[in-house]
C-alpha cells in the first residue's frame, strides 16, 4: 500500500511538472450543438448553417465526444473551434501521457462513414450534421486529424488499422455524399494508413500531409496528427447542401481519434483561382501579371480589394470587380451586400530570377583574332551558382535568343568572329521563369616567359626514349618564371588546339608518347578564362655506351687485375670504399665491382664486373675404368677456386673431367687454370685391358698373351688361363712374361681360351681370348 502511494506521488509530481513548464489546449463542454456549429462560421457571413444536430456519446458529467476547444496559447495548429471524438472530448487536453480509448462497445458506428472511406465495422460514431445555401461557387474549411493510432514504434500487426472519418456533402435532397475529406489532388481519404512518416514496421504515405508524433508534453493528448488540411468543393450558387461530419473507430473501441475543424474557416467563398505560389510550383514570372475577372455576384452592392489585409487605393467599393495583381502579397476580394459580405483569397508569389552579364577570355593559338570558346564555362558566373536556374541556350542576339532561333549548337566548342563578340544566354528557373544575360568573349593578350627544355635522362633499362614526367614540377617552373593570377590553375595538352578547347587534358604524371622529344600545351587557367598557352618542350635523353654489359673476370691469388670503361665520360664512381672516380681501377680480391658513368647530359649507365679468384689445380684423384674395352674411361677430380681444363696430352684440352674410349697404357693427366695461375697439375695413371688374341709364331709380335702394365697397378694380381673345357692350362705372374701358347712343351692348336684375373682388391675379372697360329 505504501509503495503504491509513491508510485501515485511520483506521477503526480511528474503531471504537476508538466503542467508547469507546457500549455495545453482547454475544452469547453458547455456549448450547445447550434453554438458549436455556428463557431464554424466568420461573424458576418452570408452564409448560415441550419437543421443543426450533433449525435455522439454523453459521459455523464457534462462531457460528451464532442465540445469546442481553444489552442489557449500551446501552439496547436487551429485556434480554436470544434472538435469530434471517438472519446470523451475533454480527454483530449494535454499532456501526451497515456491511450485514449474511452467509448463503450454499445455506442454505434456509421455507415455513410463505412461507405467513404471503404471500411467497415465501424464503432463510437460522433455525427455533426447541417444544411446550408451556398451564395458563390466554392466552398472550404480546415480541419486537423489526431489520433492514438499514430504509433512511432508500432508492431507490424497494427499497420493496417486506422480510425476513420469524412466531410461527406451532398445537395440537398439527394442520396449521394461526396467525401472532403481526401488527400490534396486525390480522392485518397485522410486516415493513419494514408497519411503518416515511416516506422520500423509500416510504410511511409504522404508525408508531406503529416504533421509529426507527439512527445509526453503535446497540448494534445494524441500520439500524432496531420498538418492543418483543408476540405473543399466546388458549389451552384443558390444550391441547398447537406453535410455530414462524421469520425468513429474501427474495428473495436480502442485507441480513439479526433477531428479539430477550425473555428471561423468554414467559408462560402469565392473562388479566385489556385494560389501562385513558389511552393505549388507556379508562381508567377518577373514582369507578369494576374488579371483577376470574378464572375458579378447577384446582391452585391460594391467591391473591395485588399493586399495583405490593407485595402487597395483606387479598388474600395468600387462597382467593378477586376483586379490585376502585379505584386506578390496576399489578396482578398471582398463583396460587400446588404446585410452581410463575401470574401475571395488569393496569395501569389513571383519567382524572381538574377542572373550576371559575364565575360569569357580565350587564348588564341594562331595569332588570328579567332578563337574557340567553351560557353559554358560561364555558366556558373551567370547564375551564381544558383542550382534552380538552367541556361536553355546560346544565341547571337537577344532578338534571336527571345524567339529562340538559331540556338548555338556547338557552345563547348564556339567560334568567335571578328564583327560580334557577343552571345546571348537564355535563362529559365523551375518554374519556366526567363531571363537574359550576355556573353563577351574576348582574347587574352598576356606574354609569358617560356622556360628552358625540360630534359630528363631514360633512366629504365630499356632506352626507349621515354619518361614518366611530374607535371607539377613543370607547373612550378612556369610559376616561377611568370607572375600568375592568384587561384591560378595549370593543364597540359597534346595539342594547341586541345588546350583551347581543354579536351583531353594530360594525365599527371605525364609518360610521353614521342619518343626523345615531344612538344606539349600548358594552358593556364584564371578561374573559366584562358590566362595563356605556353609550348613546353619534353626532352628524353638516352645514354646507352657500348661494352656496359655485365663482365666477369679472373684473377690469380695473390695478384691483381685492371678493370674499367673508355675514359671518354664526364664522370667516374665505383661502389668501392673509399669510393674511386677514375675510368678503371686495379683489384686484387674477388667481389662484384660496379662502375657508375655519367655523360654531359647528366645521365647514367652502370657496368658490374663480377671478379672471381683463379690458383691452380689440385688433383684429388683420378678413377680409371680399366677392362671395359671401348668403355675405358679416365675420371679426374681436382679441387681449386680456379676455372680449370684437361689433357691427356698438354696439348689438346678439353672442358670435361672426364676422357672416355681409352686405349690401355700408361698416361698423364694435364690439368690447368684457363686464366693462366700456377702450375699446370700433373699425374700418372695406367688403363689396363686384355689383348683379345695373340699370334705364338716367333716373329717377335705378339708372340705371348699378357696384360700389360698389371704388375704396376695391381702387383700381387693373379691370372689363370683355361681352354674351353675349363682345363687350368697356365697360371701367369703378374710381372711375368704371360703365356706362350705351349702346355708340357706342345703347342696348343688355335682356339678361344679363357681368363680369370683376381686382383687384390677381391675384383675378378673373367674374359677370353684367340690363339692364331
Amino acid at each position: 500500500m505504501h509503495e503504491y502511494k509513491k508510485y501515485f506521488s511520483l506521477i503526480f509530481l511528474i503531471l504537476t511538472t508538466y503542467s508547469v513548464s507546457a500549455q495545453y489546449i482547454t475544452i469547453d463542454n458547455s456549448k450547445t450543438p447550434v453554438e458549436l456549429v455556428q463557431s464554424l462560421f466568420p461573424a458576418g457571413s452570408c452564409v448560415q448553417p441550419t437543421n443543426i444536430s450533433i449525435n455522439g456519446y454523453d459521459f455523464g458529467g457534462g462531457a460528451k465526444s464532442y465540445a469546442a476547444f481553444d489552442s489557449n496559447g500551446s501552439g496547436f495548429p487551429l485556434n480554436n473551434g470544434l472538435i469530434i471524438s471517438t472519446g470523451k472530448a475533454s480527454s483530449a487536453i494535454g499532456p501526451n501521457s497515456f491511450i485514449l480509448s474511452e467509448g463503450p462497445t454499445s455506442w454505434a458506428g456509421d455507415s455513410d462513414l463505412q461507405n467513404a472511406i471503404n471500411e467497415n465495422n465501424t464503432i463510437n460514431a460522433t455525427v455533426v450534421e447541417f444544411d446550408f445555401t451556398a451564395v458563390t461557387n466554392h466552398m472550404s474549411f480546415d480541419y486537423v486529424f489526431s489520433s492514438e493510432q499514430y504509433l512511432s514504434n508500432p508492431g507490424s500487426n497494427q499497420c493496417n488499422y486506422s480510425d476513420g472519418f469524412a466531410f461527406l456533402l451532398r445537395e440537398t435532397g439527394s442520396a449521394a455524399y461526396e467525401n472532403l475529406a481526401v488527400v490534396p489532388g486525390t480522392n485518397i481519404p485522410v486516415k493513419v494508413t494514408t497519411v503518416r512518416a515511416q516506422t520500423p514496421n509500416c510504410p511511409a504515405a504522404n508525408t508531406q500531409y503529416f504533421g509529426g508524433f507527439n512527445n509526453n508534453d503535446h497540448p494534445t493528448n494524441f500520439n500524432g496528427q496531420t498538418i492543418i488540411l483543408t476540405a473543399e468543393a466546388n458549389v451552384i450558387p443558390g444550391t441547398s447542401y447537406h453535410i455530414k461530419m462524421v469520425i468513429a473507430d474501427q474495428g473495436n473501441n480502442l485507441y480513439d481519434s479526433a477531428i479539430f475543424i477550425g473555428g471561423n474557416s468554414f467559408n462560402n467563398e469565392i473562388d479566385l483561382g489556385d494560389d501562385r505560389l513558389i511552393a505549388n510550383n507556379n508562381p508567377l514570372c518577373e514582369d507578369d501579371t494576374l488579371a483577376l475577372t470574378p464572375s458579378p455576384i447577384t446582391g452585391a452592392v460594391s467591391y473591395t480589394w485588399l493586399k495583405n489585409s490593407t485595402p487597395i487605393p483606387g479598388y474600395t467599393n468600387v462597382s467593378s470587380p477586376n483586379y490585376t495583381i502585379t505584386e506578390a502579397g496576399d489578396y482578398t476580394f471582398v463583396v460587400n451586400q446588404t446585410s452581410c459580405s463575401l470574401f475571395g483569397y488569393i496569395k501569389v508569389e513571383y519567382a524572381s530570377i538574377t542572373v550576371n552579364n559575364a565575360t569569357l577570355i580565350q587564348c588564341d593559338d594562331n595569332n588570328d583574332g579567332i578563337t574557340t570558346f567553351n560557353l559554358t564555362n560561364a555558366n556558373t558566373l551567370i547564375t551564381g551558382g544558383n542550382s534552380n536556374l538552367s541556361i536553355e541556350g546560346y544565341y547571337r542576339s537577344l532578338t534571336e535568343a527571345q524567339n529562340q532561333q538559331n540556338r548555338i549548337t556547338n557552345p563547348t566548342a564556339f567560334q568567335n568572329s571578328s564583327t560580334n563578340n557577343i552571345v546571348t544566354v537564355r535563362i529559365e528557373n523551375r518554374f519556366g521563369c526567363k531571363e537574359y544575360a550576355e556573353i563577351t568573349l574576348q582574347l587574352a593578350n598576356n606574354i609569358l616567359n617560356t622556360i628552358s627544355p625540360v630534359e630528363e635522362c631514360d633512366t629504365d633499362d630499356e632506352q626507349d626514349g621515354f619518361f614518366e614526367f611530374n607535371l607539377n614540377e613543370i607547373t612550378q617552373e612556369i610559376a616561377t618564371d611568370n607572375t600568375l593570377p592568384t587561384g591560378y590553375v595549370i593543364q597540359y595538352f597534346a595539342t594547341p588546339a586541345n588546350a583551347v578547347v581543354t579536351t583531353a587534358p594530360l594525365s599527371n604524371p605525364f609518360t610521353n608518347t614521342v619518343a626523345n622529344q615531344q612538344v606539349i600545351y600548358a594552358r593556364i587557367i584564371n578561374g573559366p578564362d584562358c590566362y595563356g598557352i605556353l609550348p613546353v618542350t619534353l626532352k628524353v635523353n638516352t645514354f646507352q655506351p657500348s661494352n656496359f654489359n655485365t663482365e666477369q673476370k679472373r684473377i690469380c691469388k695473390g695478384r691483381s687485375i685492371t678493370i674499367g670503361v673508355s675514359n671518354i665520360y664526364d664522370s667516374y664512381s665505383w661502389n668501392t670504399t673509399p669510393v674511386q672516380t677514375t675510368s678503371s681501377i686495379t683489384v686484387s680480391a674477388a667481389g662484384t665491382y660496379t662502375i657508375t658513368a655519367t655523360n654531359n647530359k647528366g645521365c647514367t649507365a652502370t657496368k658490374t664486373f663480377t671478379v672471381l679468384e683463379s690458383e691452380a689445380a689440385t688433383i684429388n684423384d683420378v678413377q680409371v675404368i680399366s677392362f671395359s674395352g671401348n668403355g675405358n674411361t679416365i675420371t679426374v677430380l681436382a679441387s681449386g677456386s680456379g676455372n680449370y681444363e684437361y689433357s691427356l696430352d698438354n696439348e689438346f684440352y678439353q672442358d670435361e673431367n672426364i676422357f672416355t674410349d681409352i686405349p690401355p697404357g700408361e698416361y698423364t693427366i694435364y690439368v690447368r687454370d684457363k686464366n693462366g695461375c700456377g702450375p699446370t697439375a700433373t699425374k700418372h695413371v695406367y688403363v689396363l685391358d686384355y689383348p683379345n688374341f695373340f699370334t705364338p709364331n716367333g716373329d717377335g709380335f705378339n708372340d705371348t698373351w699378357f696384360i700389360k702394365n698389371l704388375h704396376i697397378t695391381y702387383p700381387n694380381a693373379k691370372l689363370f688361363i683355361f681352354n674351353r673345357y675349363g682345363k687350368l692350362l697356365k697360371q701367369v705372374a703378374a710381372s711375368g712374361q704371360g703365356w706362350d701358347g705351349i702346355l708340357n712343351n706342345n703347342p696348343l692348336p688355335s682356339d678361344d681360351y679363357w681368363f680369370t684375373l683376381q686382383m687384390e682388391n677381391g675384383k675378378t675379372i673373367k674374359g677370353h681370348f684367340a690363339l692364331k697360329r
